[in-house]
């Protein structure tokens, strides 16, 4: 255990030392903008630190560890461990290992369990109890440390099996590109405020106008609920937010009359939710969303009837777990772009091994150059040129 500077500080100097660590956390995230840390667990070598920040030790060398190119972290998941850092010390991550992606590389599903993945691949059983405990309670229970443990005991021979599987594949390259790609960006860290009006649901019907005013109302949302340290739909749900953008109120009586607001707003909020309208109005509108022509829409329909299992067949075949290829709106998108003449190299199946894999046949199938026919056995159907 944990519960001082000098620990964490022994612990990161061990991390450094050996060039890789791993982790991960125990956290909360239901009634906060981030979510709050409560254990995190590291673990270099046969040694594994539980490091106890309500118990006094500091997170923030932890996070520079995270962010250091010359340590690799190897974790599970690691999405909200990695927000949590972001949005606590700003941290950009660096240098990460995911079990989970790198498992749907080598024929296993992308998003198991590290329970179900450690069954998987090295035949371990873990007895996990705790997996709704409530993590900000002191004292821990011995279950608890043990099920924190755990969760960065095995990572270590995991990836060591999994790198062997990728190799073997020739996906190492494929896997790395992914996981960088995921959780080594400014996104990974969660938080930005200027693209908070991209998560805002049922947007699609504003006016340009709107659009641009509902920028600064997601964002004012996003900075209101960081201040406050809650959910961003506790400060405002996103059918308000889309009310004031197409309403765009100047004043405080008209931000009441909108539907949903109620009387939750203090002053402050008054003044900064009319300023960010104010600035809205201002703002050049962001570029529109896509509307596909009908003509366009109808072929993609069709074509799709097909794409869709040319997608599972290359999966099956490639033995890779389809969530991480494509979904169906990444489908549908490159057809409309196949389609219409666009530029293909900013999509993703445009690019990289997915090109290789799907989207090049993908073009082929809507030029006519290729067909599915049925086979005898799984998975029953196979791509032949025409």
């Amino acid at each position: 255990m944990v519960t001082d500077a000098a620990g964490v500080d022994e612990v990161t100097a061990a991390a450094r030392q050996a060039g890789t660590c791993t982790l991960d956390t125990e956290f909360l995230w239901e009634k906060t903008y981030a979510p709050q840390l409560c254990l995190v667990q590291v673990g270099v070598g046969d040694e594994i630190w539980l490091i106890d920040p309500l118990a006094g030790a500091p997170l923030e060398p932890l996070g520079e560890l995270i962010a250091d190119p010359a340590v690799e972290k190897l974790m599970h998941a690691p999405s909200a461990d990695l927000i949590a850092f972001g949005l606590h010390f700003g941290t950009l991550p660096a240098n990460v290992f995911d079990t989970q992606i790198a498992a749907g590389f080598i024929g296993l599903t992308a998003s198991a369990s590290l329970d179900r993945l450690l069954e998987a691949v090295l035949k371990v059983r873990l007895d996990h109890n705790e997996t709704f405990s409530d993590w900000s309670r002191r004292p821990l229970k011995e279950t608890q440390m043990l099920y924190g443990a755990d969760d960065v005991r095995y990572l270590a021979p995991l990836v060591a099996a999994l790198r062997a599987s990728l190799a073997e594949r020739g996906r190492s390259e494929w896997a790395a590109a992914e996981i960088t790609r995921r959780f080594c960006s400014a996104d990974s860290a969660g938080g930005d405020p200027e693209r908070a009006w991209r998560k805002v649901q049922r947007r699609g019907r504003l006016s340009p106008q709107a659009q641009a005013v509902l920028v600064d109302v997601a964002a004012w949302r996003e900075t209101s609920a960081r201040r406050r340290d809650q959910p961003a739909g506790w400060v405002m749900k996103d059918p308000t937010v889309v009310e004031v953008a197409r309403a765009m109120p100047r004043s405080a009586n008209d931000l009441q009359q909108i539907r949903g607001m109620g009387k939750s707003l203090g002053e402050r909020d008054t003044v900064e939710l009319l300023a960010a309208v104010a600035n809205g109005l201002t703002r050049t509108p962001p570029p529109a969303e896509r509307s596909v022509p009908q003509r366009i829409a109808k072929q993609v329909e069709a074509v799709a009837t097909l794409a869709v299992p040319m997608a599972r067949i290359r999966c099956i075949d490639a033995d890779l777990a389809p969530e991480l290829v494509a979904n169906r709106a990444d489908l549908d998108r490159f057809l409309e772009a196949v389609v219409a003449g666009e530029d293909l190299s900013t999509l993703p199946l445009g690019q990289g091994w997915r090109k290789e894999l799907l989207g090049d046949d993908l073009i082929r199938l809507v030029a006519g150059k290729v067909s599915l026919s049925l086979n005898q056995s799984a998975p029953f159907l196979r791509i032949e040129d025409r």
